[in-house]
């Protein structure tokens, strides 16, 4: 839901948090919707090929119902009311569920936790009880560092309702971590609460800039330079002492599960405002700082200084290791599901996410069968999310079909275009072995534009 007075604000969270240009979305986004009742009417008149489904979002929630003090404080029990009525009435019209995040690397405007995480958990509870007004509905969040399964049980209560869990990503310097949340997940199971782990089946690897280096918006320590609006002023941050101590100090803590663990050999500059620099282009943090000398975190924030606040770089930040994340593909409580293909445009892409699993995972590593594979991309997501008459080629039930050649299926490499409302650019990836697709037993394709069609649906 969302007020007009409040559309500017739900804007600038989207391009921090989710790395949505602002212009983009100014220029993007088609604003005939105020309720979810009004949201789903809109998408039925735009007569879109797609078959969507959505969460009721706690953020846009709150900000309805409490305004800028939704990133301000905890809600009265009067507005949690409000909140309530609104999430039951939007599961009534069609919501999927309600989702929420407690994780630290979500903030909004200016550097400010998103809405989500100033939320209690008795209002999260109340919110997940209004969900499940007719007995159904599924429970979404992305959590914090913090919190385990025992915390999401007590979130979920008497309700049993199912809830997705994420991010459940492998971290190199918690060799352990995601794993154990798998199997805490299951020990749930056995008490009766139906939990899922969301696992990727793709490395998290990002593009960046030091002006927003997402990979470290979740550490406490660089929050005053994230805050910081006066370029002149985050420069001088960074030039602290004692700064870069702290955010270092947080870096190097393995007690903390985050998305940046100091493994600077992951990290490759892929291009350099800097002449002097341009020598470095391909080479790795690592390599670069040995040349010159210094350690890699003095160099990065020093190149940062110098006039490399826009230097690109790129980071392969977790769920690389190829045998670590096969055990949480395989795991019996996880889905294949985690993508931010919509997300961080300008950075990653990860749409095509499904072909990776059907080429990478399943015809090059063979780590499952490819029925198997094709079960966790379609039945196993329809049962979790409740979605009836969906994910099963059986009489009755619509017909969304793809049809692909298993010996090519997959994705290319990314590359930037410039296609946004605004002229913004993203990452894109091209699908491949393809043929066609099917929705509501309907072709998506036209004998002209077959192979344009196919990738927009893709990405």
């Amino acid at each position: 839901p969302c007020k007009k007075k409040h559309r500017e604000l739900n804007m600038r969270n989207l391009q921090k948090v989710e790395g949505m240009p602002y212009h983009t979305l100014k220029e993007g986004i088609d604003w005939n919707f105020k309720t979810y009742s009004d949201y789903l009417k809109l998408l039925e008149h735009k007569k879109l090929k797609l078959n969507i489904c959505s969460y009721v979002g706690h953020s846009a929630l709150r900000i309805w119902c409490m305004g800028i003090e939704a990133m301000q404080r905890e809600a009265t029990n009067e507005e949690i009311n409000k909140m309530e009525k609104i999430v039951s009435e939007a599961m009534l019209n069609g919501a999927i569920g309600f989702s929420t995040s407690t994780f630290e690397g979500h903030n909004g405007y200016n550097g400010v936790p998103m809405p989500s995480r100033f939320a209690s958990n008795n209002e999260i509870k109340r919110l997940i009880k209004a969900m499940a007004v007719q007995n159904r509905g599924i429970f979404m969040i992305t959590k914090s560092n913090s919190s385990n399964i025992l915390d999401i049980m007590d979130l979920v209560g008497d309700t049993k309702r199912p809830a997705m869990v994420a991010p459940i990503l492998y971290n190199p310097l918690k060799k352990n971590w995601a794993l154990e949340h798998l199997n805490e997940i299951r020990k749930a199971k056995k008490k009766g609460f139906e939990i899922w782990g969301q696992v990727s089946c793709r490395p998290l690897t990002m593009e960046f800039t030091m002006r927003e280096p997402y990979m470290l918006e979740g550490l406490s320590s660089w929050k005053s330079y994230m805050v910081e609006e006066n370029i002149k002023k985050k420069l001088q941050i960074l030039n602290d002492f004692s700064f870069r101590k702290k955010v270092l100090e947080e870096i190097s803590d393995t007690s903390k599960n985050k998305l940046f663990v100091g493994n600077w050999e992951k990290i490759i500059l892929l291009k350099a405002n800097n002449t002097r620099f341009k020598v470095f282009e391909g080479k790795n943090v690592l390599e670069i700082a040995k040349l010159m000398d210094m350690k890699p975190f003095d160099w990065i924030l020093d190149n940062t200084i110098n006039g490399g606040i826009d230097d690109l770089f790129i980071a392969e930040l977790l769920n690389s290791d190829k045998e670590e994340v096969k055990k949480l593909l395989l795991h019996n409580d996880s889905t294949v599901s985690l993508s931010d293909a919509g997300a961080h445009l300008s950075l990653l892409c990860d749409a095509g996410y499904g072909l990776d699993l059907l080429g990478k995972w399943v015809r090059d590593h063979k780590i499952m069968k490819l029925e198997d594979a094709v079960y966790r991309l379609t039945a196993k997501q329809a049962d979790i999310c409740r979605i009836p008459k969906r994910g099963r080629l059986v009489p009755g039930f619509y017909a969304d079909m793809m049809l692909f050649d298993p010996k090519i299926v997959g994705t290319s490499g990314t590359k930037r275009i410039y296609d946004l409302p605004d002229g913004s650019s993203r990452l894109k990836v091209e699908p491949i072995g393809i043929k066609e697709i099917w929705i509501n037993g309907k072709s998506s394709m036209d004998k002209e534009s077959s192979g344009s069609l196919i990738k927009s649906f893709l990405t």
